[in-house]
């Protein structure tokens, strides 16, 4: 079985210096892993160092939090619909195609972000009235949210930089860009935490100033590697302006983007809903998620990179390879998942330690722990196999799969199973792991249904065509 997948998984010809359509998978999935790692890293250390303050507080930052990352989920699905038309004319070796497409990317995604940081600056109060947080709580999610989501042009832009790189060739360029990021944050947040007479400010203003800090220092970083790839951005190739690649964009950005935003906004309203059971119930529900969120790393890492890799095959019109790649990460990502999650389960107490010392908390994320291998299941064929039709265009039948899903399963699940039937986060809990193998289940059925191939074809011919 190795030999059958032996070409995808290494090759010398891609990378810095070669063909970015030749990069192997273990060459895009080992950067992209500790890039992830690092990611994660960036939101893990603000709740552990503001739980140096309170759990009170770290509850009602993490509900601030939620809104930040929304928004940067749209400016991703945004971005994604002309990062996927790049990766196909790159297999199609137009290169012209693809600086006229990273120019629009850029300037969508800073209109996207300007137009964010002006609703967090303005509405950030009117937000948290949705949520159950007392006065003490809103003030410090308020004040979170103005910095954070305010300077939210400098993350949108960065996103963009970071799928640029990666796409071309650069499998190394976002783990610096996200070493770098780590770096100013944890000494941002120590002084902040620890030593707050140097900023002047009170410690939830500090550690959002650092994770701002940190995102600039990131995207400036991003710009220089991209233009070093090769990258061009300007205004020229925007004249005459390309509509029918911009409407193609669109048109799976905006699928994609629907998808998202219904995802998170699911994912909020389950938030509130745990807030309705008290702070302790929140609390565990933070910090059991920022355990979990590293078992499907591998899995996730291995999909983003097959991911391009399909991209780079489907816009060379080779369809077999697309499936093959799609089929070995689907069983990757499942095996990763499965002992990644258990491993979790049997080091849990230490690791939860790490935050908190209530008996409370350990003793709700027990159970906790167990139910979350199901949810893995789920998410790593979700990622897999939605990233792949993804990189295809096929994205209008996941954006019906998800509201299906998201709403009825995970949202109605969760206050039936949590609030009704009195389960708490266990109910919630057994709601996601429902939600989760759903949709990856009926993911793949469409994939193994071939029918997405018409629609990728019709869309190689627009990305070919000028």
């Amino acid at each position: 079985m190795l030999a059958k997948y032996r070409e995808y998984l290494w090759s010398p010809a891609g990378g810095k210096g070669g063909d970015p359509s030749r990069v192997g998978l273990i060459q895009l999935a080992v950067p992209i892993l500790m890039e992830s790692i690092l990611r994660s890293l960036v939101n893990m250390i603000d709740v552990a160092f503001l739980s140096r303050v309170s759990d009170s507080v770290v509850s009602a930052v993490s509900v601030g939090t939620q809104y930040i990352i929304l928004c940067q989920i749209i400016a991703n699905a945004v971005a994604t619909g002309t990062i996927v038309c790049i990766n196909q004319a790159i297999g199609m070796k137009n290169y012209r195609k693809v600086n006229m497409l990273a120019t629009i990317a850029v300037i969508a995604n800073l209109a996207l972000g300007l137009l964010f940081g002006m609703m967090f600056l303005f509405g950030s109060d009117v937000l948290l009235l949705l949520m159950s947080l007392d006065a003490v709580g809103t003030r410090s999610a308020a004040l979170y949210m103005r910095i954070c989501g305010g300077c939210m042009c400098f993350q949108s832009v960065s996103i963009v930089f970071n799928s640029l790189c990666r796409s071309m060739g650069r499998t190394k360029a976002p783990l610096a860009i996200n070493l770098l990021t780590n770096i100013i944050n944890v000494i941002g947040n120590w002084l902040a935490v620890y030593h707050p007479e140097i900023l002047g400010l009170e410690p939830v203003a500090g550690v959002a100033l650092a994770s701002v800090a940190s995102i600039i220092g990131g995207m400036l970083l991003g710009s220089y590697i991209a233009h070093h790839a090769g990258i061009r951005f300007s205004l020229k190739y925007l004249k005459p302006f390309p509509k029918e690649d911009f409407k193609l964009s669109l048109s799976i950005g905006i699928p994609g983007g629907v998808n998202n935003i219904s995802y998170s906004l699911s994912m909020l309203l389950t938030t509130s809903i745990i807030s309705i059971t008290g702070t302790v119930m929140v609390a565990t529900k933070v910090y059991v998620s920022n355990l979990v969120q590293y078992v499907a790393l591998v899995g996730m890492a291995v999909s983003f990179a097959s991911n391009l890799m399909i991209g780079y095959r489907i816009g060379e019109g080779d369809f077999r390879a697309a499936n093959e790649l799609r089929s070995l990460v689907t069983r990757t990502a499942v095996a990763s998942n499965v002992f990644f999650s258990l491993l979790l389960y049997f080091l849990r107490a230490p690791l939860l330690r790490l935050f908190t010392d209530s008996e409370q908390v350990l003793a709700l994320a027990d159970i906790l722990f167990l139910i979350d291998v199901f949810v893995e299941v789920g998410r790593a064929l979700n990622n897999s196999i939605a990233g792949a039709l993804s990189a295809a265009g096929d994205v209008k039948y996941q954006m019906i799969v998800n509201q299906f899903s998201a709403w009825l399963i995970s949202v109605g699940g969760s206050y039936v199973f949590g609030i009704l039937l009195g389960w708490n986060l266990y109910g919630v809990w057994i709601a996601f792991a429902l939600d989760e193998l759903t949709r990856g289940l009926l993911l793949l059925r469409r994939w193994q249904s071939q029918k997405w191939a018409p629609g990728a074809m019709a869309r190689r011919k627009i990305i070919a065509g000028s």
